[in-house]
């Protein structure tokens, strides 16, 4: 196996990755919306947005994959990096530099492997769009245009990626370890504790500014008999699902946290509370849109949306009592019968 190689810029590569803010982040629907494309065009089980940190590749995107990221040493997306043009290999395993790589050899079993090389807006290369079979292909020319067309989506969602104020503060001040750690892993959303934090910091803006806060506390209906019915496995990959739905209904600068097994928290800055119930009507909508199929199964998901929301010209709780609005909104849609909105009303 040949080890990836190293840029000869790499200080300087890894010292601009770095202040993308991208590293060790929650999952972004403009990037999945890139990567969901590329499954579907090339039919490959596998598509990603790979970044090369220094020790590792990290998968921002990361369809067909359990895993978030992998050694750098091993990655073929290290070697990709090293050129301007795609870089593809047909059959890894009648290739030298990977047929023993232990991505071959064993999970995932990459055999065909093709990577479009992503520069950033100070042009340095930091990871690559790429797509992966487990069995050999080739890549025509019309295959190659399009993966270059994807790719420079991508950069164009680097150049204009819209983060809060308050994200890109929290991203800035948090190394990526600790940024890491405050992510569900299953899920690559923020825990419930970094939500509850994010959700103070907001509140704290509002105040300042005088602006609305609205908070969604989301619970996927009857997820025990999910579970019961089809299995531990198909009930994560149903949240999994419905994480990703959640994402394309709401906006780039709002905040989705797992708020507990089956409860997810959104925190929605300068939103009142009529936008707030149309952000969940969209997601209601969706899931009626997208039913989940698992092992040709159909799994109907519905949720139960509870909104509380403060506008700190006039009201100022604290972030405790924001929560509990929501939650005591989402009861009452539970009460009534599942798979409905709520706002709080005092």
């Amino acid at each position: 196996m040949l080890p990836a190689p190293t840029p000869a810029n790499e200080p300087e590569r890894i010292a601009s990755l770095r202040q993308m803010l991208l590293l060790s982040t929650p999952d972004e629907e403009a990037f999945d919306r890139v990567t969901r494309t590329a499954q579907r065009l090339f039919k490959v089980p596998i598509a990603l947005v790979s970044i090369i940190d220094a020790q590792r590749q990290w998968f921002k995107s990361c369809i067909g994959l359990p895993v978030r990221e992998t050694g750098r040493d091993v990655s073929f997306c290290g070697h990709a990096i090293m050129t301007d043009e795609l870089f593809v290999i047909e059959n890894a395993l009648a290739d030298p530099r990977f047929a023993d790589n232990p991505l071959v050899v064993g999970e995932p079993h990459v055999i065909f492997y093709a990577g479009r090389p992503l520069k950033n807006a100070e042009g340095f290369t930091v990871g690559t769009l790429c797509i992966i079979d487990h069995t050999p292909r080739k890549l025509g020319f019309e295959d190659r245009r399009a993966l270059d067309d994807l790719g420079c989506w991508i950069e164009h969602i680097f150049y204009g990626r819209e983060l809060s104020d308050l994200q890109k503060h929290m991203l800035s001040e948090l190394d990526v370890a600790r940024r890491a750690s405050m992510l569900d892993p299953m899920l690559n959303v923020w825990h419930h504790a970094a939500s509850l934090e994010i959700l103070e910091k907001e509140m704290l803006r509002a105040f300042r500014n005088k602006s609305p806060l609205s908070v969604l506390m989301i619970d996927v209906d009857h997820f025990k008999h999910i579970n019961d019915e089809y299995g531990h496995p198909a009930g994560d990959a149903v949240l999994i699902e419905f994480t990703k739905c959640l994402r394309s209904c709401t906006r780039p600068y709002d905040s989705i946290g797992r708020y507990g097994g089956d409860e997810f928290i959104v925190v929605l800055p300068d939103t009142k509370a009529e936008t707030a119930h149309q952000i969940a009507e969209r997601l209601l909508k969706a899931l009626q849109l997208f039913p989940f199929v698992s092992e040709d199964r159909l799994i109907e998901i519905t949720v139960s949306v509870g909104i509380g929301s403060a506008s700190f010209s006039d009201d100022t709780p604290e972030p405790a009592e924001l929560v509990k609005r929501a939650d005591t909104a989402l009861l009452m849609v539970k009460k009534e019968g599942r798979n409905g909105i709520k706002i709080f009303q005092k």
